[in-house]
C-alpha cells in the first residue's frame, strides 16, 4: 500500500468523522430499544431450536 493510498484513506476517515454527531436522547433510547428487542428474538428462535432438537429426538423413539 503506498502512502497516497494511505493518506487519501485517512482523508475519507476524516471526512466521515467531521459529519458524524452526538445522538439526541430520543434517538439512542430508540436504537437501544430496537438492538434489545432483536437481541431477543434472536436469542428466543436460538432457544427454541435447541429446545426442539431437544425433544423431537426423543419423541420420533
Amino acid at each position: 500500500m503506498q502512502f497516497s493510498e494511505i493518506q487519501e484513506k485517512l482523508r475519507e476517515y476524516y471526512t466521515v468523522l467531521k459529519m458524524a454527531r452526538k445522538p439526541d436522547w430520543e434517538e439512542f433510547s430508540t436504537t437501544t430499544k430496537v438492538a434489545l428487542a432483536v437481541m431477543f428474538a434472536v436469542g428466543l428462535i436460538g432457544f427454541l431450536i435447541y429446545i426442539l432438537m431437544e425433544i423431537l429426538p426423543g419423541a420420533l423413539k
